[in-house]
């Protein structure tokens, strides 16, 4: 898999051969019949449509894409080549709460599949519909998009898009740097290393085996951008990175005065301060691993409790499976998670429980 394009309003890199060097992915042609063009976007209701990433150009011929925010909430595609159109839309309503919506765009022009999705990087809500006969892009053309051409559209609403040469994956994502230390009863083991059939250390102090570890390589902006949790904060012994969707398990008194819990779940994003976690460097994109164990429990990382791969009962829904990062995992082979036991944090009840921590 390689991501050849990846912008934000800052900056905007794009290489035909891959922005990831560690890949010896093949020059681009002039098209590009298969790939996977992603975005995020914050949410906020809007009476007008109103365009969020577009491009459009007259030569060598009249074409055009746009990804419309419909009324309501929603998003609207549509792909035109001189008279040809492929157009998708989907509905997504809108609380009046503001959160960040991912939308994927994925196609394979010569087997006449595409796939136009929306999904909350922080929930496990998805929502896709089919494109009929996808267009293939010009390569240029999304050069353009991520190079910030005059033609293209970027809406300030929108926080980044990047471009694959690739379908990617949507669902349950990896979130821990393949480095990270994991507790397994012969002592720390870097993520990476582990594989199916190994036995890790839970939060609890169980000893559980392993049953998939997922690997993937992200845009290293949005919900994958990187966040460095530093020690000693959070029980950790040395520096960790994580996604911003990776949850900590925090426990202690300040927990239990507050929320009348023994345990909450906080996303890593809610963390960042300048002090106990801080943004990590703005590479092109990240590499992440995560294990999948049988009832969903927690690992110990460098010390600090992290939740595993929430994966819920995806194994029941086939075409979310197909299209997840455990595609090619039998079914058979997959648990099924209950809903996490402890709270999920919000912002500010994460700040005031840092804060509480720091005091």
């Amino acid at each position: 898999m390689s991501w050849l394009g990846v912008t934000n309003h800052e900056d905007g890199r794009f290489s035909k051969s891959g922005l990831d060097q560690k890949t010896l992915a093949p020059r681009q042609g002039t098209m590009l019949e298969r790939g996977t063009l992603m975005f995020e976007t914050r949410v906020a209701g809007h009476e007008r449509p109103h365009d969020l990433v577009g491009m459009s150009h007259p030569f060598p011929w009249p074409r055009e894409l746009a990804f419309r925010a419909i009324p309501g909430g929603g998003i609207a595609m549509l792909h035109r080549h001189n008279t040809d159109i492929s157009h998708a839309a989907i509905r997504w309503a809108n609380d009046g709460r503001a959160y960040t919506l991912r939308v994927t765009y994925a196609w394979n022009a010569p087997e006449g599949w595409g796939r136009l999705a929306l999904e909350r990087p922080e929930g496990n809500r998805i929502i896709s519909r089919p494109v009929h006969m996808p267009k293939a892009f010009m390569t240029d053309d999304l050069r353009d998009i991520a190079l910030a051409h005059p033609a293209r559209t970027l809406s300030k609403e929108v926080l980044f898009a990047a471009i694959s040469d690739q379908v990617q994956p949507i669902g349950p994502m990896p979130s821990l740097h393949p480095a990270t230390p994991i507790a397994t009863p012969r002592g720390y083991k870097p993520a990476e290393s582990l594989r199916r059939g190994d036995t890790v250390i839970t939060g609890n102090g169980d000893i559980v085996p392993v049953l998939h570890v997922v690997r993937h390589t992200v845009p290293a902006r949005g919900s994958f951008a990187p966040v460095r949790l530093r020690a000693p904060y959070f029980g950790l012994d040395r520096d960790i990175v994580v996604a911003p969707e990776q949850r900590l398990v925090l426990r202690g008194s300040e927990v239990e005065y507050n929320f009348g819990q023994e345990a909450v779940l906080v996303p890593a994003r809610h963390l960042v301060n300048g002090q106990a976690a801080m943004w990590g460097d703005a590479k092109s994109t990240m590499d992440y691993v995560q294990v999948i164990l049988p009832g969903h429990e927690a690992i110990v990382a460098a010390g600090c409790a992290l939740e595993s791969l929430y994966i819920g009962r995806i194994r029941r829904d086939a075409e979310r499976l197909d299209a997840s990062v455990l595609g090619d995992v039998p079914s058979r082979l997959l648990p099924e998670h209950a809903r996490p036991i402890h709270q999920v944090l919000g912002p500010f009840e994460a700040i005031t429980l840092v804060d509480q921590r720091a005091a």
